[in-house]
Formats: structure tokens, sequence, C-alpha cells
């Protein structure tokens, strides 16, 4: 065959495949309802909507390499089901002075993967960082499992099986000071209005979506020379399952202990200890 145009059996189309996407949560769906989503690749998805998301979120997917579509994140949106509230944001020079006030609080989180060090500052937060101090003192984050580690977004410990668990009451929420949600930021976990406890998420990246609700309220930074330990905390596993993934459970982790994330999850890191540093 003399060369020249090439036969239309000859042509090939290259095509990327779109491997993640986005959505917003409508109006008006509730914890448990199943969304119906097509996909890019046009595959229909029904997606259980987790307790803790809510309308104007917006909700991140991935395609895994066996092809099979699942929850990466959600980022928080602008609608809510709670009040939001609007504060001039601080700037990183602003951020930067008061880490380095006098009545700033140091803490050191003995890791499987190192030493990850803290400085609270109780101004952003009263009574998150009295509340967390008071958890190092009483030894509780002692022996818990990083149960939650999405890449490019969070970590998350602080659950635990014994009676530790229950001697804490859920806390009133701080007022909002305008704390951005930069890398190494630290909050307690929560998905409502006064609901915090006692578990804690370490951010891994900027996230300027949170800070306008009530609950998400910082009480202090990791410190940049602990940055490295940070990033090496092991986020293999992913979501957890009550935001669509499939690493370990805390509802499980509450009921069996650490023997399920030793069986389950294996290469789960560990908070070993807790030191307030005076």
């Amino acid at each position: 065959m003399a060369i020249g145009t090439p036969e239309a059996e000859d042509v090939v189309e290259l095509v990327e495949e779109v491997t993640s996407f986005s959505f917003e949560i409508p109006e008006g769906v509730k914890a448990g309802v199943k969304l119906k989503v097509v996909a890019p690749d046009q595959v229909t998805l029904h997606i259980p909507l987790p307790h803790n998301v809510v309308t104007g979120d917006r909700m991140v997917m991935v395609k895994s390499l066996d092809g099979k579509w699942g929850i990466k994140h959600v980022v928080r949106g602008e609608l809510g089901g709670s009040p939001m509230f609007s504060t001039p944001w601080k700037t990183e020079e602003e951020i930067a002075k008061d880490l380095s006030q006098p009545h700033v609080c140091s803490v050191e989180l003995a890791t499987t993967k190192g030493t990850i060090k803290l400085r609270v500052v109780p101004s952003w937060a009263p009574k998150g960082a009295q509340r967390f101090l008071q958890l190092v003192s009483d030894k509780y984050y002692t022996d818990l499992p990083i149960y939650r580690a999405v890449p490019d977004f969070l970590i998350q410990f602080g659950v635990t099986t014994d009676d530790r668990y229950g001697r804490y009451e859920a806390m009133e929420d701080d007022e909002l000071k305008g704390i951005p949600f930069l890398e190494g930021m630290v909050c307690f976990a929560a998905s409502s209005q006064n609901s915090r406890l006692a578990a804690i998420c370490v951010f891994l990246t900027d996230l300027p979506q949170l800070g306008k609700r009530s609950w998400e309220t910082p009480f202090a930074r990791v410190s940049e020379e602990s940055f490295p330990v940070l990033r090496s905390i092991y986020t293999g596993y992913g979501e957890m399952p009550q935001c669509g993934g499939s690493g370990p459970d805390p509802i499980q982790l509450q009921d069996r202990g650490n023997p399920y994330i030793k069986e389950k999850f294996p290469q789960c890191d560990y908070v070993e200890s807790a030191e307030w540093v005076q």
C-alpha cells in the first residue's frame, strides 16, 4: 500500500481517562440517603451520604486501579447545616507572631514515625486548647492508632476502646478568630455544633474552605521542624468507611480496640504518647 492518508481502520484515537471528579451535595438530602451520580465514564454510582456531610459540601471522587469509584474526601461548602461566620483571616505573619507569644504551650507527640512538636495557642481557641492540654496531662493520647489518614487532607486519632473515651463530655464551640486551616494546623474532630470531644485532626495541606463553622477552630500548629515526620505518617489506607472509603472504621476500633487495627490495618502508625513540655 502506498504511503499516504491512513485508512480509517489504521487511525487510533487516544483518549485520556478521567480518574477523578467532584460534585456538590444538593439541598434537602439527609445522612444515609443514597445519591445517584453519573461518573465521567458513564457508570451510575449510588453513594450513601455520610453522616457528617451536609448541603453545599463538595464530594471528591477518585477511581482506583481496579476501576472502582470511591470517595477521596469531602470539601466543606458554603451552605452547610449550621450557621456560617465571616471573620477576617489572619495573615501568615500574624500566625507566626501568635505562635511566638509567651503564653504558647509546647506539646510533643511521640509517634511510630518520630516526634511531632506542637505549639498550642490558647488565644485561638481557649476551650479547645484547655481540653487538649487536659487530655495530654491525663495521658489520654497513649497508644492510639492514627485510624484516619487521607493523602493531601488530614490524619486523625483519639478513638479508643477503653474507659478513657467515656470520661469526657462534648464541649461548647469556641469563637472563631479567623485562624486559617494551613498545613500543620490542629483541631478537634467534629461534624456539628458543640460536639468536640477528644479525637484530633492534623491537616496535611492548606484548606481555605475550612474555618467558617463554629466547630472549625484550630488551637495549635505543628512546628515546621516536625513537618517531615508529619508527612511520613502512613496514608495508604485512605478514608474511613463513614466517608465512603475502605480505611479503618472508628466504630470497629471503639468496639474492638487496637487488635482490630493490628489485624486489619497493620501499617497504621500510632501516637504512642503525648507530653506537655513545660
